[in-house]
């Protein structure tokens, strides 16, 4: 499946860049310090340089989007179709909702008269699970 989609994106399918995407799928959303302790806890030993520049390179050609929190280091994700994210501000959990974001821009495009490539939303608030436990913590 990986390998496929390397080779589209002119990479090399290397058995390291495998590992890292099935990691990074596994997991939904993850950062470079999870993903390095989650690689050494399989047995895979890579240095956090060269894991930077695989995620790097994977950020590049699209596989991988970046998720930019305010408190916490960049996650990634494997890139998926149009959504949005939310992200529970007391437990930290990030989690992807499906909503389209083409009203959006719509609305947007109309009021600045500007052209609109991207759209990036983070809805913030507390998790069904916090907010059954609000002393979750």
């Amino acid at each position: 499946m990986y390998q496929q989609l390397l080779k589209s994106k002119g990479l090399k399918s290397t058995p390291q860049r495998i590992k890292v995407l099935t990691m990074i799928a596994n997991a939904g959303h993850v950062d470079i310090n999870q993903l390095s302790d989650d690689l050494k806890q399989s047995g895979i030993k890579i240095p956090l340089a060269t894991l930077y520049r695989i995620l790097g390179e994977l950020s590049s050609v699209g596989i991988l989007h970046t998720v930019a929190l305010s408190r916490e280091k960049t996650k990634y994700e494997i890139a998926k179709g149009e959504h949005t994210h939310f992200l529970c501000e007391q437990c930290g959990q990030l989690e992807d909702l499906q909503v389209t974001m083409s009203e959006i821009v719509h609305i947007a495009q109309n009021a600045c008269l500007h052209s609109i490539h991207a759209v990036s939303v983070m809805l913030h608030g507390v998790c069904q699970s916090c907010g059954v436990n609000p002393t979750y913590k």
